[in-house]
């Protein structure tokens, strides 16, 4: 086991030495990492432990490879800093010569290739870029070099160039140099992340990142858009062109995907990779078993996504019945058809006799008469004598008690003079003989109480 104060102080001075090389590409931006004795020691120990193979299955904070691999990593996106300084001077210099090229040939890798060819050559038809450009990108150039490619570089500017282009060249061979050595150590550091997308694309991740942990906790919409690079369309269409594939974008799966599935396959990769990130960075899992299980799942679920829809199955007619329904019947079904019936007028009112004119419509109603209005065709009625009409129980009720109320009670033709053979005309009261049968009880206005009009009586007597 390993001191623990040893490893502080040694955690300590690869911070110290990690701000003290970013110092210097912020201080010298032309190629500082190259003057620097601690990068070309780190650089040279990087070589001599490549060639061993660990026989640990983990590499954790206690082992002695751990804070060399931390140290690549802060290595390798310095020396991508320093490349890009470079190839800003790069391009300040070669201004003069071709100034169309830098927003063709974006990529600093590829600009100084393309530089190498051209140099300080006037006719760019000789030159064959085809290994280096795409058909596009060669027409682009070969276009822009007419009208733009006018004036010569002094001897000065292109040892210049030539120097700058060396060293771009040589720090991207250091870096590449430094990838190989943690792709070699990934499997060991993220299992779980190599065996879901591979060791080469998980040490691009992770050094982008900064280390495991960083990549952990970074959320999966950042991990989609690792290492995309702006691309220059050249005043070309951009509907074929796939936006924010990053890293992912060099897998066979990713480019062979359409475009539609190509995004949900990016979104995919870099939901599961940020889940298989959070597992090794726990080391919850050393033999990658997760990372496996993820893959599965993903390359299922995008099988399914591939699958076309079912296709819509032409429903047939249903076999007729042949057989009569059931109708329903009963006494009140048979009222109610009756009573909803159509009438004979309505009938020939919808009627019509053939070789005659139209009827005249009802005050622009769109409504006829049709057989009706022509004077044709007898309505007959038909009325049912062994059957009396029927009243409602309702309406016999009133009937029954306006006949009481008619006959029990003064009717309208009373009149109050009455005819007599001995006196004649004589004035009457109609009610008179209403009030006289009118029963004595003991609530009743005319009687009175009893006891109280006997007692009445006989007080009157006395006095």
């Amino acid at each position: 086991m390993i001191d623990k104060d040893f490893m502080q102080d040694l955690e300590d001075e690869e911070e110290q030495q990690i701000v003290e090389a970013k110092q210097q590409v912020e201080e010298e931006p032309t190629c500082s990492l190259l003057k620097d004795n601690k990068f070309l020691q780190h650089y040279q120990r990087v070589q001599e432990v490549s060639a061993y193979q660990i026989q640990d299955e983990t590499i954790d904070a206690s082992h002695e490879e751990y804070h060399l691999i931390l140290r690549s990593n802060e290595y390798s996106t310095i020396i991508d800093q320093e490349i890009l300084n470079i190839h800003k001077q790069l391009k300040d210099v070669y201004h003069k010569k071709f100034p169309e090229l830098e927003k063709i040939i974006i990529n600093p890798i590829e600009y100084v290739k393309i530089v190498q060819l051209i140099r300080n050559a006037v006719d760019l038809q000789a030159i064959d870029f085809s290994k280096l450009l795409s058909g596009q990108q060669v027409v682009a150039v070969n276009i822009a070099a007419k009208q733009s490619l006018v004036s010569q570089l002094s001897e000065e500017d292109i040892s210049l160039v030539d120097q700058l282009c060396h060293k771009i060249e040589t720090l991207d061979s250091y870096n590449q140099k430094i990838i190989c050595y943690i792709e070699s150590r990934m499997k060991y550091i993220a299992p779980n992340v190599s065996a879901l997308i591979g060791t080469q694309l998980a040490s691009k991740l992770m050094a982008a990142a900064g280390g495991i942990e960083k990549l952990a906790n970074m959320p999966a919409g950042n991990i989609q858009v690792m290492g995309s690079v702006k691309k220059n369309m050249l005043g070309m269409s951009r509907a074929m062109h796939n936006r924010n594939t990053g890293y992912f974008g060099t897998l066979e799966i990713v480019q062979k995907a359409s475009g539609k599935l190509q995004n949900q396959i990016v979104r995919m990769l870099a939901t599961n990779v940020a889940k298989a990130a959070r597992v090794d960075n726990m080391k919850t899992c050393p033999k990658g078993n997760v990372g496996e299980d993820l893959r599965i799942k993903m390359m299922k679920r995008y099988q399914k996504i591939q699958e076309p829809p079912p296709a819509k199955l032409e429903k047939p007619l249903p076999i007729p019945d042949e057989n009569k329904k059931r109708r329903r019947g009963g006494k009140r079904f048979r009222k109610q058809k009756e009573r909803l019936a159509m009438t004979e007028v309505r009938k020939y009112a919808n009627r019509l006799k053939f070789g005659l004119e139209a009827e005249d419509e009802i005050k622009d109603t769109g409504i006829g008469l049709g057989m009706l209005s022509q004077g044709i065709g007898k309505v007959k009625l038909h009325i049912k004598k062994d059957k009396p009409i029927g009243l409602s129980k309702k309406l016999q009720q009133r009937l029954a008690q306006a006949k009481t109320q008619s006959g029990g009670g003064t009717g309208g033709l009373t009149s109050s003079i009455a005819f007599t053979p001995t006196q004649g005309i004589e004035l009457i009261n109609p009610e008179a003989g209403y009030l006289s049968k009118v029963p004595d009880q003991y609530f009743n206005r005319e009687s009175g109480f009893r006891t109280v009009l006997k007692k009445e009586r006989e007080f009157g007597r006395q006095h």
